[in-house]
């Protein structure tokens, strides 16, 4: 029994501390970078989106866009939806890495912003 116990938490503490399953912080800030950027593009985007369909016509909101947007967002870096938001889950739990993160963002759009011609 006392093996048997001891065996289970082996097991628990093992299956706990699988980080190969996070999504790597500088990917993960390029996730994040193209998904603030769906958000705000979509805020900028009238409330409601007719689009003509063979049915008839179709409402959007920038509510529909933007779940549209980061699922094909997440398509595109090869990451479900699960994975994310356990990735997710995890870098909100350590404050400066997540904060590290968001330097990495900041500095993207800095970059962005500089190759940005202005008018």
């Amino acid at each position: 029994m006392k093996q048997f116990i001891l065996s289970l938490i082996v097991i628990l503490i093992a299956a706990s501390c699988t980080k190969s399953d996070l999504i790597p912080v500088k990917k993960m800030s390029k996730i994040l970078l193209n998904m603030h950027l769906a958000e705000s593009y979509t805020k900028s985007i009238p409330r409601t989106q007719t689009i003509p369909d063979s049915t008839g016509v179709i409402l959007f909101t920038p509510e529909d866009s933007l779940l549209k947007y980061n699922a094909m967002i997440l398509k595109d870096f090869g990451i479900s939806k699960t994975e994310f938001q356990n990735s997710l889950d995890h870098y909100k739990k350590d404050p400066v890495l997540l904060d590290s993160i968001y330097q990495m963002i900041l500095s993207d759009i800095a970059i962005m912003q500089a190759k940005t011609p202005t008018k």
